[in-house]
């Protein structure tokens, strides 16, 4: 059930932006006539993805910054967020770590994992936050997982991540409650793989669509939500 609701994004942020899901969200962000930044942690690759998604008169920025280092990322996007002439009044945090293993997975490597995928998206939040606040309406976006509860004992690590994360969207949204900021979540129920039901285009809609659910999660089947 959606909410009813006349927002469209003007400045969209994506936070883990590739060639995927991140590259499908943001040609709809360009197709909504929406400013788009991508923040990635390796600058050859955000110039080649703002290649593949050029569009004459359009302007893409590229912030490189890694969510390995979640302190590092807050910095890095505050200083963006603060300084950039259109204001990000929607950002989506598209971030996650395959950790392979179960009881034997490598401690240091689930570690890392959670920091990546899930503190950085605490990071993001913090940074954009203050001015969205300022805005008339914003969303703050999280790709999730089925992982978080049909765990993988081949890969716990992603399944921690995908569970925190989801934590962290809803305890958000309801810290976020009183303000015009709401922050969703997809859970993405299957295995991303082009050309398939979970092509990444399918799933950057889906996501989209998020932006005007009246719940904080909703759930991609491969079947629609």
């Amino acid at each position: 059930m959606a909410e009813p609701s006349t927002f469209s994004p003007r400045h969209v942020l994506v936070v883990g932006a590739g060639p995927g899901i991140g590259a499908s969200f943001a040609r709809l962000a360009l197709q909504g006539d929406s400013h788009v930044t991508l923040a990635a942690r390796s600058p050859s690759k955000l110039e080649q993805l703002v290649s593949e998604l050029h569009v004459d008169g359009v302007r893409i920025d590229v912030v490189p910054a890694d969510a390995a280092g979640p302190v590092s990322l807050r910095e890095t996007l505050d200083d963006y967020a603060k300084a950039c002439e259109v204001p990000i009044d929607c950002a989506l945090f598209n971030v996650s770590t395959w950790v392979p293993g179960g009881l034997d997975s490598d401690l240091a490597a689930v570690a890392e994992g959670l920091s990546a995928g899930v503190v950085s998206g605490l990071a993001m939040a913090q940074a954009v936050v203050p001015r969205m606040r300022e805005l008339p309406a914003a969303r703050i976006l999280f790709t999730g997982g089925g992982t978080a509860d049909s765990p993988m004992t081949s890969g716990v690590g992603l399944g921690l991540q995908k569970a925190a994360l989801r934590n962290l969207a809803i305890a958000l949204d309801k810290d976020l409650a009183d303000t015009n900021i709401r922050v969703r979540t997809l859970t993405i129920r299957g295995s991303i793989a082009p050309g398939t039901a979970f092509d990444p285009d399918l799933i950057a809609q889906a996501l989209w669509d998020t932006i005007d659910e009246i719940n904080v999660e909703t759930e991609f089947t491969g079947a629609g939500k």
